[in-house]
């Protein structure tokens, strides 16, 4: 073999090295991004990958229930809070040792197959077609049944309603003329710290007057809702559903009996911040359960009132106490 043979295969291999050197390189860089920090939470991180992932599985989800996508940017925002938010209470369990077994996810889930009449398989295609793989799916369940055990004992556990309260709520005068309606209503949530100062309302009560003017302006309630709102609904356009009047938080309801459908109610001051109100529709219940049923459902519906308001104001307290370090974009 000559040397001009030799010298001409190895600047061929060298080239040829120096080309695999720069792909990996490039590849490696593009995989650095993708995988980029987005978020730390205390000693976990949220990186770009998983954050692309929800937001492709929540834009699937809003498409299909024909709710209009918000913004790039509001969409990163809003689904790396609800990140942030799940990701503080999960540690918060894992602290207070609560666990979930493969067998109690199985259940779940078969239980969720059970009452929408589907076979297993079936109910795994449905969730494919939602951007989520088998494994995802069960991911999301186990977390799901965290979350439903530490809020069961940290926010449903102090819930108390006295026979008294329901006795006043069934007495009033309120709930004797609306009880035979349910109410569909939409919400948006400007969000309060836990012991706000003056300056902390003020600004929160402008951004709220700032979102009325924008929907009265001719933005719609969803869009407003997934731009603006801190609720864990806000992409799905603040949407509450079907709810009967105890079911509704007392300063809407004391205001709600009064409205006719999409009319605006708010800002109104609550303890977890400001909320403006849309009533889209209010139907009737047709026939009445009988007094005993009647009461329990009342208590039901008075305690499912209370869990909703003091659940957000404990995500905030357990969010204050957490090291959250957002990134942006470098």
């Amino acid at each position: 073999m000559s040397k001009h043979t030799t010298f001409f295969m190895q600047l061929g291999a060298g080239i040829l090295t120096s080309l695999f050197i720069q792909h990996s390189a490039l590849a490696a860089n593009k995989a650095q991004h993708l995988d980029r920090i987005v978020a730390v939470v205390n000693d976990v991180v949220i990186t770009q990958s998983e954050l692309n992932e929800r937001i492709t599985t929540i834009k699937t989800q809003m498409q299909a229930n024909n709710v209009p996508l918000p913004a790039n940017d509001v969409m990163h925002k809003q689904v790396l809070e609800q990140i942030i938010n799940k990701k503080v209470q999960l540690q918060y369990a894992e602290q207070a040792g609560i666990a979930v077994t493969e067998e109690d996810v199985t259940k779940t889930i078969q239980g969720i197959a059970k009452s929408h009449n589907l076979p297993l398989d079936v109910l795994y295609q449905k969730v494919a077609e939602q951007g989520l793989t088998r494994v995802a799916y069960h991911k999301d369940i186990r977390e799901d049944l965290i979350l439903q055990r530490i809020q069961q004992q940290n926010v449903a556990a102090k819930v108390k309603i006295t026979p008294q309260e329901v006795d006043a709520f069934m007495r009033s005068q309120a709930w004797q003329a609306f009880n035979t309606k349910e109410y569909h209503l939409e919400d948006i949530l400007i969000t309060l710290p836990e012991t706000p100062s003056p300056k902390d309302i003020a600004e929160a009560k402008k951004k709220a007057e700032a979102t009325l003017a924008k929907i009265k302006g001719g933005m719609s309630f969803e869009e407003a809702a997934a731009t603006d709102s801190n609720q864990e609904n806000a992409l799905q356009g603040g949407d509450l559903g079907w709810r009967k009047l105890p079911e509704i938080p007392a300063i809407f309801a004391n205001e709600l009996v009064k409205m006719k459908a999409n009319d605006l109610l708010g800002p109104i001051r609550a303890p977890n911040g400001f909320h403006i109100v849309k009533l889209t529709g209010v139907r009737s219940l047709g026939k009445q359960p009988n007094p005993g049923e009647m009461r329990a459902q009342v208590q039901q519906l008075i305690f499912q009132r209370k869990f909703e308001e003091n659940l957000q104001q404990w995500i905030t307290r357990i969010r204050s106490g957490a090291y959250i370090d957002t990134r942006t974009e470098a």
